[in-house]
């Protein structure tokens, strides 16, 4: 697979549900000709909700692994759920990114979950890019909104485009950085955005600070290499506007991917050796690092464990430290994941994203290699309820189908009471406790009733 981690880009789509997230992953690749189909959530058809219990809500429930090519760069991008029930598919997702795309519903502005995913991407260390989606609907004060983020994030939060129109009238964005001719349309004067966004750019940098308060302008090199040290360092979080729906802003959602989120060589990554903490390196030929960052239970595949490579190189058949296991564990191959679909790679290096199936002594959290990655913290699920087979006889089968639902979420729990003999599941919510009794219905072909814990 050898690429050079300067091409790679690994995104995280998180925010809020009904935000259009899936939408949004499912046409970059239908428009970057990865795919060719015309997939649609509403009608059971998307790239990244291919789960029979996804299919059914129309939304998300686990994180979805997507990839792609464009101008020479690898995408990586993970479609996350919206919904708060599922955060914990969200912060798992972001543990294996370098950015977080926050995806903003342009006529619901700013939702309960979009702070939440913003947080959780700093808590990650992820550099942040807010995309301001649907643009074509109904109902949309655009300079409200724009003013509304700019008051809860600062004046970091600056517009990379502005759109050409709104809803029936959205046919595209102009750039606030390079400013075209015609701006008809736009819905705020891009030319008035331009200064203040090449000032967070150059923020980063005095020299080119001062050169520009005498009245020098930065160059277009200066300009591109600052940007990402910019994202990484917080002091500027770009705004792109798009609608996945008709594709209106698509192309420069791309470019923006490519000019704006860090690479993984542009993040510094710190583990734990033999107690002392160690920067690691974008460095194929090092020792490797690497982390388990999600578990997917597939039926037909089995156990899938999704690992993001930070250090070194890791290759099928080697022997690897795994802080999960107590010895050492021979690596099976290893799989590109492209939603549900798999094939096989002969190895992965600094920036790839790959999984493995089979492998019962790795899991979710778990560091590879001869470095401790920094934990993955999941909220801790509030909501309990007991559970019990509907048949006599299916004890067994249900334990088992309970203990693959706790590898593959963070955020379930399972313990049986030792006075009331009751066994317990715990969860984010109602909601997610209901569909983990769909999945036991669906993927396990096991019946439960459920009671109140005594």
């Amino acid at each position: 697979m050898a690429r050079k981690p300067e091409t790679i880009r690994n995104i995280a789509l998180v925010g809020h549900g009904g935000s259009g997230k899936t939408t949004l992953a499912d046409a970059l690749l239908v428009k970057t000709g990865t795919v060719n189909a015309n997939p649609s959530v509403d009608n059971g058809t998307s790239i990244c909700d291919f789960d029979d219990v996804e299919k059914a809500h129309n939304h998300s429930i686990e994180a979805s692994v997507t990839h792609f090519d464009h101008k020479g760069k690898r995408f990586n991008v993970i479609d996350t759920p919206g919904k708060p029930d599922f955060i914990g598919q969200a912060i798992g997702a972001l543990a294996g990114v370098d950015c977080a795309a926050i995806v903003v519903n342009a006529p619901s502005g700013v939702e309960v979950n979009t702070r939440r995913v913003f947080n959780e991407a700093e808590k990650a260390g992820c550099g942040r890019m807010l995309i301001i989606n649907k643009m074509d609907s109904d109902n949309i004060e655009f300079e409200a909104l724009i003013s509304n983020i700019q008051e809860m994030w600062g004046p970091r939060c600056v517009l990379l485009n502005v759109p050409l129109g709104d809803g029936a009238n959205f046919k595209g964005v102009a750039s606030t950085l390079k400013v075209p001719d015609d701006t008809s349309g736009a819905l705020v004067d891009p030319a008035e955005i331009s200064e203040s966004l090449i000032e967070s750019i150059i923020e980063v940098d005095e020299e080119v600070m001062e050169r520009y308060f005498e009245g020098q302008q930065p160059t277009d090199d200066e300009l591109s290499r600052l940007i990402v040290r910019a994202v990484v360092e917080g002091t500027l979080i770009p705004i792109v506007c798009t609608s996945g729906k008709t594709g209106a802003g698509l192309e420069e959602l791309l470019s923006a991917f490519g000019m704006c989120a860090p690479s993984p060589a542009d993040v510094k990554r710190t583990a734990t050796k033999d107690g002392e903490e160690v920067e690691l390196k974008c460095d194929a030929s090092a020792p490797l690092a690497a982390q388990v960052f999600r578990t997917r239970i597939d039926p037909f595949v089995q156990k899938l464990s999704f690992i993001r490579m930070y250090q070194g190189t890791l290759k099928k058949d080697a022997n690897v430290e795994c802080t999960s296991s107590r010895k050492p564990i021979k690596m099976g191959p290893l799989l590109e994941v492209q939603a549900n679909e798999t094939h096989a790679v002969d190895d992965a290096g600094p920036g790839d994203i790959v999984a493995v199936a089979k492998m019962d002594e790795i899991v979710t959290g778990a560091s590879l290699g001869d470095y401790t990655l920094p934990e993955i913290r999941f909220p801790l699920p509030m909501v309990g309820l007991a559970v019990t087979p509907k048949s006599r006889g299916d004890e067994t089968k249900l334990s088992g189908a309970l203990h693959k639902v706790v590898e593959e979420d963070s955020t379930f729990h399972i313990d049986r009471d030792a006075q009331t003999k009751e066994m317990v599941m715990t969860g984010m919510s109602e909601l997610h406790l209901k569909i983990v009794q769909e999945k036991l219905h669906t993927r396990d072909h096991v019946e439960i009733e459920t009671k109140e814990p005594k």
